[in-house]
Protein backbone atom coordinates (compact mmCIF):
# COMPACT_ATOMS: atom_id res chain seq x y z
CA UNK A 1 0.00 0.00 0.00
CA UNK A 2 3.08 2.26 0.47
CA UNK A 3 3.47 5.28 3.00
CA UNK A 4 0.91 7.80 4.17
CA UNK A 5 0.70 11.09 2.20
CA UNK A 6 1.03 14.05 3.76
CA UNK A 7 0.44 16.35 0.39
CA UNK A 8 1.94 16.65 -3.01
CA UNK A 9 4.27 18.67 -4.70
CA UNK A 10 3.32 19.26 -8.52
CA UNK A 11 6.32 20.57 -11.00
CA UNK A 12 5.50 21.60 -14.53
CA UNK A 13 7.50 23.20 -17.35
CA UNK A 14 8.66 22.65 -20.79
CA UNK A 15 10.87 20.53 -22.61
CA UNK A 16 12.38 22.17 -25.05
CA UNK A 17 14.31 19.97 -27.83
CA UNK A 18 17.75 21.26 -28.84
CA UNK A 19 18.09 17.93 -31.62
CA UNK A 20 16.04 15.84 -32.90
CA UNK A 21 14.48 13.66 -30.78
CA UNK A 22 13.24 10.04 -31.52
CA UNK A 23 11.28 7.85 -29.07
CA UNK A 24 10.51 4.94 -31.49
CA UNK A 25 6.95 3.32 -31.64
CA UNK A 26 5.80 -0.54 -32.67
CA UNK A 27 5.31 -1.21 -36.26
CA UNK A 28 2.58 -4.57 -36.95
CA UNK A 29 3.26 -3.46 -40.24
CA UNK A 30 4.85 -1.32 -43.09
CA UNK A 31 3.26 -0.29 -45.93
CA UNK A 32 5.12 0.24 -49.26
CA UNK A 33 6.99 3.23 -49.06
CA UNK A 34 6.54 3.87 -45.34
CA UNK A 35 8.62 4.39 -42.65
CA UNK A 36 9.81 1.52 -40.49
CA UNK A 37 10.96 4.00 -37.59
CA UNK A 38 8.39 6.25 -36.80
CA UNK A 39 8.25 8.25 -33.62
CA UNK A 40 5.75 7.02 -30.56
CA UNK A 41 2.10 9.78 -31.37
CA UNK A 42 -1.07 9.61 -29.84
CA UNK A 43 -3.41 7.25 -31.17
CA UNK A 44 -6.29 9.95 -31.04
CA UNK A 45 -4.32 13.14 -32.07
CA UNK A 46 -1.50 11.78 -34.06
CA UNK A 47 0.39 14.07 -32.08
CA UNK A 48 3.72 12.73 -30.93
CA UNK A 49 4.62 12.81 -27.28
CA UNK A 50 7.18 11.77 -24.56
CA UNK A 51 5.89 9.07 -22.81
CA UNK A 52 6.61 9.30 -18.59
CA UNK A 53 8.32 6.00 -18.95
CA UNK A 54 11.02 7.27 -21.09
CA UNK A 55 11.81 10.49 -18.93
CA UNK A 56 11.37 7.94 -15.54
CA UNK A 57 13.30 5.23 -17.10
CA UNK A 58 15.81 7.90 -18.14
CA UNK A 59 16.33 9.71 -15.14
CA UNK A 60 16.16 6.52 -12.76
CA UNK A 61 19.15 5.30 -14.82
CA UNK A 62 20.99 8.19 -14.57
CA UNK A 63 20.47 7.97 -10.68
CA UNK A 64 21.58 4.91 -10.34
CA UNK A 65 24.66 5.33 -12.34
CA UNK A 66 25.76 8.58 -10.40
CA UNK A 67 25.07 6.69 -6.87
CA UNK A 68 27.30 3.26 -7.68
CA UNK A 69 30.03 5.65 -7.81
CA UNK A 70 29.57 5.17 -3.51
CA UNK A 71 30.50 1.71 -3.44
CA UNK A 72 34.02 -0.01 -3.46
CA UNK A 73 34.76 -1.20 -7.40
CA UNK A 74 34.32 -4.88 -6.31
CA UNK A 75 31.01 -4.27 -5.13
CA UNK A 76 29.22 -2.69 -7.80
CA UNK A 77 28.35 -5.39 -10.60
CA UNK A 78 28.06 -8.87 -9.99
CA UNK A 79 31.25 -11.13 -11.44
CA UNK A 80 29.67 -13.36 -14.19
CA UNK A 81 27.50 -16.62 -12.80
CA UNK A 82 27.44 -15.23 -9.11
CA UNK A 83 24.78 -16.52 -7.80
CA UNK A 84 24.40 -14.46 -4.35
CA UNK A 85 23.85 -11.03 -5.70
CA UNK A 86 22.01 -9.14 -3.12
CA UNK A 87 25.57 -7.59 -1.60
CA UNK A 88 26.12 -5.61 -4.91
CA UNK A 89 24.66 -2.35 -6.02
CA UNK A 90 23.67 -3.49 -8.87
CA UNK A 91 21.68 -6.70 -7.86
CA UNK A 92 19.05 -7.74 -10.71
CA UNK A 93 19.40 -8.94 -13.76
CA UNK A 94 16.25 -7.60 -16.13
CA UNK A 95 18.25 -9.09 -19.48
CA UNK A 96 19.39 -12.57 -20.16
CA UNK A 97 21.96 -14.92 -18.57
CA UNK A 98 23.89 -14.30 -21.69
CA UNK A 99 23.26 -10.28 -22.13
CA UNK A 100 22.56 -9.48 -18.72
CA UNK A 101 21.05 -5.86 -17.96
CA UNK A 102 22.10 -5.12 -14.11
CA UNK A 103 19.90 -2.74 -12.09
CA UNK A 104 19.65 -1.53 -9.07
CA UNK A 105 16.34 -2.57 -6.36
CA UNK A 106 16.50 -2.96 -2.90
CA UNK A 107 15.06 -6.82 -2.03
CA UNK A 108 13.23 -5.21 1.33
CA UNK A 109 10.32 -2.63 1.61
CA UNK A 110 12.86 -0.62 4.48
CA UNK A 111 15.79 -0.61 2.57
CA UNK A 112 13.76 0.33 -0.72
CA UNK A 113 12.39 3.07 2.30
CA UNK A 114 15.29 4.23 3.04
CA UNK A 115 17.36 4.24 -0.25
CA UNK A 116 17.52 7.98 -2.43
CA UNK A 117 16.61 5.96 -5.51
CA UNK A 118 14.06 3.54 -4.81
CA UNK A 119 11.96 6.08 -2.74
CA UNK A 120 11.77 7.92 -5.37
CA UNK A 121 11.45 5.54 -8.49
CA UNK A 122 10.07 2.88 -6.98
CA UNK A 123 11.38 -0.78 -5.93
CA UNK A 124 9.59 -4.23 -7.79
CA UNK A 125 9.43 -8.06 -6.30
CA UNK A 126 10.10 -8.39 -2.91
CA UNK A 127 10.05 -5.37 -1.34
CA UNK A 128 7.21 -4.17 -3.39
CA UNK A 129 7.81 -0.15 -2.91
CA UNK A 130 5.79 1.84 -4.71
CA UNK A 131 7.78 5.25 -6.47
CA UNK A 132 6.79 8.61 -4.82
CA UNK A 133 7.18 10.30 -8.22
CA UNK A 134 4.31 9.63 -10.74
CA UNK A 135 5.18 11.20 -14.01
CA UNK A 136 2.98 12.09 -17.15
CA UNK A 137 3.19 11.89 -20.57
CA UNK A 138 4.75 15.16 -22.15
CA UNK A 139 2.39 16.29 -25.28
CA UNK A 140 2.86 18.64 -27.20
CA UNK A 141 2.44 22.26 -26.15
CA UNK A 142 -0.36 24.83 -27.61
CA UNK A 143 1.48 26.69 -29.35
CA UNK A 144 3.01 23.41 -31.83
CA UNK A 145 1.47 22.37 -35.33
CA UNK A 146 1.58 18.84 -35.82
CA UNK A 147 2.62 19.59 -39.60
CA UNK A 148 5.38 21.34 -38.30
CA UNK A 149 6.92 18.88 -36.00
CA UNK A 150 7.77 15.88 -37.76
CA UNK A 151 10.67 15.05 -40.60
CA UNK A 152 12.42 12.44 -41.84
CA UNK A 153 16.04 12.24 -41.65
CA UNK A 154 17.64 9.84 -43.95
CA UNK A 155 20.77 8.06 -42.79
CA UNK A 156 23.36 5.57 -44.09
CA UNK A 157 24.56 2.52 -42.29
CA UNK A 158 27.92 1.31 -44.09
CA UNK A 159 29.06 -1.76 -44.04
CA UNK A 160 32.73 -1.73 -42.43
CA UNK A 161 33.34 -4.87 -44.36
CA UNK A 162 32.30 -4.34 -47.88
CA UNK A 163 31.47 -0.77 -47.97
CA UNK A 164 28.09 -1.14 -48.76
CA UNK A 165 25.56 1.63 -47.88
CA UNK A 166 22.17 0.60 -46.50
CA UNK A 167 19.68 4.15 -46.52
CA UNK A 168 17.61 4.01 -44.09
CA UNK A 169 14.88 6.51 -43.04
CA UNK A 170 14.11 7.84 -39.44
CA UNK A 171 10.98 9.47 -38.04
CA UNK A 172 11.72 12.09 -35.85
CA UNK A 173 10.61 15.33 -33.73
CA UNK A 174 12.52 18.44 -35.21
CA UNK A 175 14.50 20.43 -32.89
CA UNK A 176 12.34 23.56 -31.31
CA UNK A 177 9.68 21.97 -30.44
CA UNK A 178 8.41 22.21 -27.05
CA UNK A 179 6.18 19.11 -24.81
CA UNK A 180 4.20 20.18 -21.40
CA UNK A 181 5.48 18.13 -18.81
CA UNK A 182 3.86 17.56 -15.68
CA UNK A 183 5.87 15.77 -12.57
CA UNK A 184 3.94 14.74 -9.22
CA UNK A 185 5.55 13.64 -6.22
CA UNK A 186 3.60 12.27 -3.53
CA UNK A 187 4.97 13.95 0.49
CA UNK A 188 5.26 10.48 2.36
CA UNK A 189 7.67 11.88 4.79
CA UNK A 190 8.64 15.80 5.12
CA UNK A 191 12.04 15.16 6.32
CA UNK A 192 12.96 13.89 3.25
CA UNK A 193 10.94 15.89 0.66
CA UNK A 194 13.42 18.70 0.43
CA UNK A 195 16.47 16.27 -0.84
CA UNK A 196 13.94 14.40 -3.38
CA UNK A 197 12.80 17.50 -4.93
CA UNK A 198 16.73 18.21 -4.81
CA UNK A 199 17.47 15.20 -6.49
CA UNK A 200 14.71 15.07 -9.18
CA UNK A 201 15.57 18.73 -10.33
CA UNK A 202 19.34 17.70 -10.29
CA UNK A 203 18.22 14.76 -12.41
CA UNK A 204 16.89 17.07 -15.31
CA UNK A 205 19.93 18.93 -14.89
CA UNK A 206 22.01 15.55 -15.67
CA UNK A 207 19.33 14.45 -18.14
CA UNK A 208 20.31 17.60 -19.99
CA UNK A 209 23.45 16.46 -20.63
CA UNK A 210 22.44 12.95 -21.92
CA UNK A 211 19.79 12.44 -24.20
CA UNK A 212 16.11 11.51 -23.87
CA UNK A 213 15.20 7.92 -26.66
CA UNK A 214 17.37 6.65 -29.09
CA UNK A 215 20.33 7.35 -31.36
CA UNK A 216 21.50 9.76 -28.21
CA UNK A 217 25.55 8.68 -29.85
CA UNK A 218 24.22 10.15 -32.78
CA UNK A 219 23.56 13.49 -31.58
CA UNK A 220 19.38 12.50 -31.35
CA UNK A 221 17.50 13.52 -27.93
CA UNK A 222 19.43 16.74 -26.32
CA UNK A 223 16.59 17.99 -24.60
CA UNK A 224 16.63 21.86 -22.26
CA UNK A 225 13.90 21.98 -19.19
CA UNK A 226 12.22 24.92 -17.94
CA UNK A 227 10.55 24.68 -15.16
CA UNK A 228 7.33 27.32 -15.04
CA UNK A 229 5.58 26.61 -11.52
CA UNK A 230 6.17 23.91 -8.52
CA UNK A 231 3.23 24.11 -6.00
CA UNK A 232 2.47 22.20 -2.76
CA UNK A 233 -0.62 21.25 -2.00
CA UNK A 234 -1.38 20.03 1.65
CA UNK A 235 -4.47 17.48 2.41
CA UNK A 236 -6.64 21.02 3.72
CA UNK A 237 -6.33 21.96 -0.42
CA UNK A 238 -7.82 18.73 -1.26
CA UNK A 239 -10.36 18.21 1.21
CA UNK A 240 -10.91 21.47 3.13
CA UNK A 241 -10.87 23.79 0.08
CA UNK A 242 -7.30 25.36 1.45
CA UNK A 243 -5.04 27.59 -1.07
CA UNK A 244 -1.62 25.75 -2.51
CA UNK A 245 1.46 26.93 -1.95
CA UNK A 246 3.57 28.35 -4.63
CA UNK A 247 7.31 27.72 -4.73
CA UNK A 248 8.43 28.96 -8.13
CA UNK A 249 6.14 30.22 -10.67
CA UNK A 250 8.01 32.04 -14.07
CA UNK A 251 5.79 32.17 -16.89
CA UNK A 252 8.77 31.71 -19.24
CA UNK A 253 10.36 29.35 -16.78
CA UNK A 254 13.33 28.39 -15.39
CA UNK A 255 16.55 26.40 -15.64
CA UNK A 256 16.86 23.73 -12.72
CA UNK A 257 19.74 25.28 -12.08
CA UNK A 258 17.61 28.83 -10.81
CA UNK A 259 15.31 26.60 -8.92
CA UNK A 260 17.61 25.01 -6.74
CA UNK A 261 18.48 28.04 -5.40
CA UNK A 262 14.87 29.13 -4.89
CA UNK A 263 13.40 25.83 -3.31
CA UNK A 264 15.58 25.24 -0.16
CA UNK A 265 13.81 27.89 2.17
CA UNK A 266 10.42 27.98 0.60
CA UNK A 267 9.71 23.71 0.38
Amino acid sequence: MGEAIFGKVVIKGKIILKTGLHIGAQTEAIEIGGIDNPVIKDPVTGEPYIPGSSLKGKMRSLFEKSKILDYPPEFRVPPPNEEDTSKYFLNRNIGTTRNPIWVHVHETYEGAKACEICRLFGSSGNSNYPSRVIFRDAHLCENQNLEDVIEIKYETAIDRITSAANPRPMERVVPGTEFEFEIVYNVENENEKSEDIKNLINLMKMLEDDYLGGSGSRGYGKVEFRITSIVKRGLDYYFNGANEKTIVSSEEGLRPEEVLGQINERL
